[in-house]
């Protein structure tokens, strides 16, 4: 009977493979990317606008790290998963804050190279966003990030340098909530 005892504190104490969860929303420790990559669970954060939760954004990586350098050179797959929790964001309001996130972390020269790239990015944003709705940005190399709305693919655009630009609306020296930017380090 003891011996039954010690066994079940001993299972107690084995850290197990949780998923995370924000404001209502469950997120899972690892994913296994398109190339076969597994990917981490790198940190979760929450995209808040004047105290009100919009939603929850999930940075995975194949290796876990803090530095946005490294992040952004890594020569693996990546996701950053967008978990929306709020009533409605309205279209508009959301291609103004992509279009924010670009021009804030890329120089002129930068967005002019990409700007192709960017337009159809804002064209896969074609309607408002309700809670319960899910963005995913996956990214290959070689291949590029492919946009997905609900589990349905909505395109992929090439090219890492738009991949690093995209990031950067999150990771970069402008992110658009400090707090997320944390939260998805895996700083808070």
């Amino acid at each position: 009977m003891r011996n039954l005892f010690i066994i079940g504190i001993m299972f107690l104490l084995i850290p197990t493979a949780q998923a995370a969860e924000l404001s209502g929303v469950f997120v899972k420790d690892q994913i296994t990317a398109e190339n076969g990559e597994t990917l981490l669970l790198n940190g979760i954060g929450l995209r808040e606008k004047f105290w009100i939760d919009i939603y929850v954004g999930s940075l995975y990586l194949v290796t876990r790290s803090d530095n946005v350098a490294e992040i952004l050179s890594a020569p693996h797959a990546s996701r950053i998963q967008m978990d929306f929790v709020y009533k409605e964001v309205a279209k508009e309001k959301l291609l103004k804050a992509w279009r924010e996130g670009f021009s804030k972390n890329q120089n002129k020269e930068t967005i002019a190279a990409l700007q192709d790239r960017i337009d159809q990015f804002y064209g896969y944003f074609d309607a408002n966003v309700v809670a319960k709705e899910q963005y995913i940005l996956d990214y290959i190399p070689g291949k590029g990030t492919t946009i997905i709305k609900n589990s349905k693919v909505l395109g992929v655009i090439p090219g890492e340098d738009f991949k690093n630009a995209l990031m950067e609306i999150w990771l970069g020296n402008y992110p658009a909530d400090k707090n997320l930017k944390l939260g998805m380090l895996g700083l808070k």
